[in-house]
């Protein structure tokens, strides 16, 4: 055999189908059923960060490497000793286009025509321009054409193990030469030439979670913690390569959102959802007041996670109405954008012009996070019902939503609220216009029930990993190569140990694991 794939996501079914078509032999064992192929982007809403794309080009968007890389620096806040993830970032951004986007277009996958505007900068961090790019179809169109083409090559170089745990590494005169684990049979051993670690990160494990957690920044973890993926994503593969000397690094550094709740059809205990909070909604501390100066939407998610951390309580809330909600609330993942998901046009139509109301009332109806009144007294005293301890202001809840009303009365050329002069930038892009309200009040006038949504950090990505050099191959702790192992995806910090640093521009993680799965595919060819 030559080449052992740990895991069966995205970035492990990019490099079996890149080797396999080269000649190499593969082998992959995925931990899970036939059916987990694909990884996490079974249900990813699939966006991914263009560099130049044509999708940009078209709206006479001018982007370039230079101004990419300096927002990228600017986000990650990388520290000393970052010499393979800065690297990798500036790959990423150099290749992201014909590597990612077009590879992907070439197995018959398209995006949606407008690039969307996530993460956007403010305060020197974030994105200047538009580049989340959304898959026509989302996670599952991409995972439907990797499986459809790994399944062609099943028996002509590529062999896929499926409910097969790898629990260890084999190590022979300091070289990896094999893997160890179990399945429904036993015990088993496999040897290969190269053994690629691709089993994801550690954010399933809520112990390891806390135990990471930047307590400079972010204060003690908090235990109502809502986990975003699935609990044998474990990171026990990144222990395992760091008890064995491999360099495992920035594990503090990990994506954590603020804006979460809980799950109502969860597939496991403290199932979380990230929601794509409302730009026009009033972000309020947990006691119901505002944010002084506002916290807003669409920014940067791990200065929200500390400002609502610093205040005492891991929660908030997000007070709005139900026009607001249908307009511009949204769920992350493909099974809650349905429309997009099924590549249905007319729906994406709708939903953009009269609102996604089928969503805002399945949140209401079900999320035990949601809470509604017809006033904000009554609104104030059912919040405080879902979380008696710490009792809501109804008076300050009452004068911040007021004072914000009054002010959208008196103009948009008269904004002063930093929220309404941020959401006037916003709608001048077409892009988010068409998915952000007109300058809603809250209370006033008749925009529907007033709705108050509590909302939880939520873990979904590790942003460190096994670090590895710009070939994908696992260094020692002392920077030397450890021989024979590889690693990619998430397992890898999407690159290096970590290419986002601190923070992630939206739709570098899915576009890092298709990366590094071909630049470990190229990796291993160059060998012979």
């Amino acid at each position: 055999m030559d080449v052992i794939i740990v895991g069966g996501g995205i970035s492990a079914l990019v490099a079996a189908v890149e080797l396999a078509r080269d000649g190499r032999r593969v082998t992959i064992y995925e931990l899970q059923g036939r059916d987990w192929l694909g990884g996490q982007c079974r249900d990813a809403f699939g966006g991914i960060f263009f560099v130049d794309s044509p999708e940009q080009r078209r709206l006479g968007i001018r982007d370039s490497f230079e101004l990419a890389w300096q927002d990228w620096q600017g986000y990650a806040d990388f520290g000393p000793d970052s010499a393979h993830q800065q690297a990798w970032a500036r790959r990423y951004i150099e290749r992201c286009v014909p590597d990612v986007r077009d590879w992907l277009v070439g197995r018959g996958l398209g995006f949606l025509p407008v690039a969307n505007w996530a993460e956007r900068a403010r305060d020197g961090r974030g994105n200047r321009l538009p580049r989340f790019h959304l898959l026509w179809g989302c996670g599952p169109a991409l995972v439907s054409a990797l499986v459809r083409e790994a399944e062609n090559l099943e028996g002509r170089g590529l062999t896929i193990h499926c409910e097969h745990r790898v629990e260890d590494l084999i190590l022979e005169s300091g070289q990896v030469v094999g893997v160890r684990g179990s399945n429904a049979l036993g015990e088993f051993e496999a040897r290969a030439e190269h053994v690629v670690i691709a089993a994801g990160g550690r954010t399933g494990d809520l112990a390891k979670v806390r135990a990471s957690w930047p307590r400079d920044e972010w204060g003690t973890p908090p235990e109502d913690l809502l986990g975003g993926v699935w609990p044998h994503i474990d990171g026990h593969l990144q222990d395992v390569v760091a008890d064995e000397g491999g360099s495992v690094v920035n594990l503090e550094n990990m994506w954590v959102y603020a804006a979460g709740v809980a799950h109502w059809d969860g597939d496991f205990p403290e199932h979380g959802l990230a929601l794509i909070p409302p730009k026009s909604g009033l972000w309020m501390r947990a006691d119901g007041s505002r944010f002084d100066p506002p916290q807003l939407a669409g920014y940067d998610t791990r200065d929200a996670v500390s400002r609502i951390m610093a205040t005492g309580r891991p929660w908030s809330w997000m007070v709005l109405n139900r026009e607001i909600l249908a307009k511009e609330g949204a769920i992350q993942g493909a099974r809650f954008n349905p429309a997009f998901r099924e590549q249905r046009k007319l729906h994406v139509a709708r939903d953009l012009l009269r609102g996604n109301v089928a969503l805002a009332d399945e949140l209401i109806s079900r999320c035990p996070d949601v809470v509604t009144g017809p006033d904000l007294a009554t609104l104030a005293e059912r919040m405080t019902e879902l979380t008696p301890g710490t009792p809501i202001d109804a008076a300050a809840l009452i004068r911040d939503v007021t004072a914000y009303d009054a002010e959208i009365a008196r103009g948009r050329r008269l904004f002063s609220d930093p929220q309404l002069v941020a959401l006037r930038n916003v709608r001048a892009f077409l892009g988010d216009r068409l998915r952000t309200s007109a300058f809603v009040p809250i209370a006033a006038g008749d925009h529907g029930e007033l709705v108050a949504i509590r909302l939880r950090p939520v873990a979904r990505k590790t942003l460190g990993g096994i670090e590895t050099d710009e070939r994908c191959r696992v260094l020692r702790a002392d920077g030397e190569v450890l021989p024979g192992l590889y690693a990619i995806g998430e397992a890898a910090g999407f690159g290096g140990g970590g290419m986002h640093g601190k923070r992630t521009l939206e739709g570098t993680l899915l576009g890092g694991c298709v990366l590094t799965g071909r630049e470990l595919a190229r990796a291993v060819a160059a060998l012979g």
